[in-house]
């Protein structure tokens, strides 16, 4: 027998201590792998619906654009007589849809404002607000707001984006 070693039983395994700390830390590795991928989920689900809130108003937008000023001002069937709309996207998409919501206008809905401008502009300008909020997988409620000002002589070409 050499110096420094030791024999070795053929039926020799792993301890008990050694089974328990392989155990513990591939529970660890495991809880930590489930508590990302729920990270991510979160992360995917939030980035899918901001961008699906970005396009509904910014097609709701591009249609205020389009109006004149008689149109946008007219207070009984005009857009500023309403403070909701209803996206434009097909029926296909309803339980995405159905997940943006307003108080006043329930599921499916995204709230508009339409207000005259501070002075000295309240007679020749619109301040225009669009809100989508929706409720996350995560029970958390989001929601993302473009702003504008719509003059008398036409949209302004920019619109600022809240969060």
């Amino acid at each position: 027998m050499k110096l420094g070693s030791f024999p070795r039983r053929r039926d020799a395994g792993f301890t008990i201590l050694e089974v328990a700390m392989t155990g513990f830390v591939l529970t660890l590795t495991i809880a930590g792998s489930i508590t990302t991928l729920q990270m991510g989920f979160r992360a995917i689900d939030n980035a899918r619906y901001t961008t699906l809130a970005g396009q509904i108003l910014q097609s709701q937008m591009e249609k205020l654009r389009l109006l004149t000023w008689s149109q946008l001002t007219d207070a009984t069937t005009g857009p500023v007589a309403y403070s909701t709309f209803a996206p434009d996207i097909s029926s296909s998409s309803t339980a995405q849809i159905n997940r943006f919501t307003t108080s006043t206008g329930g599921a499916g809905t995204c709230a508009m404002s339409i207000a005259a401008a501070p002075s000295p502009f309240g007679t020749t300008m619109k301040d225009i607000t669009l809100t989508a909020t929706w409720t996350g997988i995560d029970g958390m409620s989001h929601s993302l707001s473009y702003t504008t000002r719509y003059g008398q002589n036409g949209l302004s070409d920019f619109f600022y984006t809240s969060h």
